[in-house]
């Protein structure tokens, strides 16, 4: 009877003990699902923290795509490090007083010689400065100097590529068109064609005249004579002329005889390298005055008898020498 009931108690007391074991197993298991659940929500959080932080990152990083890079460097020059090229365009030579000289803002206030308004130039680094023949800088020039321009039209302003400041009151010579000659004043008007003003001159009983086709006088400076002037400026900043020399009149025949140095068949025309005096002459003509077209090219030695027509020279006979050789094909050895 006692044996049975040890037995039963002993029976009872395993089956305690194994569902005690059983409980803690479950609730082991129990935790470590909490725990991976837990990492598992930390971890998706932790990975939507990243996204948004990446997003905001990569909101603030500009776009280096060339399409950007194209659109946010529309002007390729830095106005600081690298000034833009040169304007195009053929310069225009403006000769006067420096009334004023910015060093700050580089720019110069210019009175013309012989009148007309002021003009306002600027120069940069892209300018050539030079006083006396020496270069300098815009600090260089001073206000009353006498300054030589080469200008171009850079946008809506005048630009100097070249500024030459002379000191000395020595002669100056340059080549233009006479538009009149008042005698009772003794002013000489020219334009020249590097120049936007014409030029007025002072001629007096000790002006001398000279030209390739003989003496002249002051009456015969008619318009539309070419001239060269040898010149100096007075007190009074009026250019007074000292030597005239009458290149070409109107009506007037001229040969000329040298080599082709630029051709031009659309407007018939070619600068000719004079021999005589090695100055470089436009001439035009006609298919009638050039019986061997072919042989004209740049090069080529020619003669060309031209009458100046108070605009141009054209050529009424112009002849292509020494066609033979210059036609003669190289010979392969």
């Amino acid at each position: 009877m006692k044996s049975g009931i040890a037995t039963t108690a002993l029976g009872s007391l395993i089956l305690a003990l194994v569902a005690m074991a059983m409980q803690a197993q479950t609730g082991s298991g129990s935790a470590q699902e909490d725990v991976s659940s837990g990492s598992a929500a930390a971890a998706g959080t932790a990975s939507a923290t990243t996204a948004n932080t990446y997003k905001k990152s990569s909101a603030t990083i500009p776009d280096q795509s060339p399409a950007a890079a194209t659109n946010l460097d529309s002007n390729p020059f830095d106005p600081l490090l690298e000034p833009p090229p040169l304007p195009k365009g053929k310069p225009t030579l403006i000769g006067g007083l420096a009334t004023q000289v910015d060093q700050v803002r580089n720019h110069l206030t210019i009175q013309p010689f012989g009148g007309g308004p002021k003009i306002k130039v600027f120069v940069d680094e892209r300018s050539r400065i030079y006083r006396d023949g020496t270069e300098t800088t815009v600090l260089g020039i001073h206000k009353g100097d006498r300054v030589y321009l080469d200008t171009m039209l850079d946008g809506s302003r005048i630009f100097a590529k070249n500024v030459r400041v002379s000191t000395q009151t020595g002669m100056a010579q340059m080549r233009g068109q006479v538009l009149g000659l008042n005698r009772e004043t003794g002013i000489l008007t020219v334009r020249d064609p590097l120049s936007v003003q014409p030029i007025n001159f002072t001629v007096s009983g000790g002006t001398r005249y000279s030209s390739s086709q003989g003496g002249i006088v002051g009456r015969d400076l008619q318009p539309g004579s070419l001239i060269d002037v040898q010149f100096a400026t007075s007190r009074n900043n009026r250019p007074v002329a000292y030597d005239i020399v009458v290149l070409a009149k109107p009506g007037e025949s001229y040969v000329f005889s040298g080599t082709v140095v630029s051709l031009d068949m659309r407007s018939n025309s070619l600068s000719l390298e004079n021999r005589g005096d090695q100055q470089t002459y436009e001439v035009h003509f006609s298919a009638a005055t050039l019986p061997d077209a072919h042989a004209l090219r740049v090069g080529s030695e020619v003669t060309a008898r031209a009458v100046f027509d108070g605009k141009q020279y054209q050529a009424n006979n112009l002849q292509v020498e020494n066609t033979h050789e210059q036609t003669q094909q190289p010979q392969v050895q």
